[in-house]
């Protein structure tokens, strides 16, 4: 699977490694939703998913949701996770531009794979 990390930390880029290893998963990682634009022009095979940090400098996860919404021909899922209690007004407002799934950190790498399986069956057992 071709999953695109957008994510500033590298600890969670890291923990993120741990929940889908690089021997059967190829991961691409992008600090914030500019570097991760340029990422999906970039790159030629495209990705199965995205997993998108909400809070970034330069350019956030609502605002990455919202130009990918504008750009995409073929949908990509994407999980946003987020530090945010989810009643949050960003959270509240990434909800309304439709990622697949948030899941609230820290997260536990199980946990992120039940959720992709449930996005993906057909690519995670």
């Amino acid at each position: 699977m071709r999953i695109l990390i957008v994510e500033d930390s590298t600890l969670v880029q890291r923990m993120y490694g741990l929940a889908f290893p690089q021997r059967t998963n190829t991961l691409i990682t992008a600090t914030n939703g500019r570097e991760a634009l340029a990422r999906l022009d970039s790159e030629t095979t495209p990705f199965d998913l995205i997993l998108l940090d909400l809070r970034m400098p330069d350019m956030n996860g609502v605002e990455f949701l919202a130009a990918l919404q504008r750009r995409r021909d073929t949908p990509i899922p994407v999980v946003l996770t987020t530090a945010e209690p989810e009643d949050s007004p960003l959270v509240r407002e990434a909800r309304l531009l439709g990622p697949a799934a948030v899941v609230h950190k820290p997260w536990k790498p199980q946990q992120l794979q039940a959720v992709v399986a449930r996005i993906l069956p057909a690519v995670i057992p």
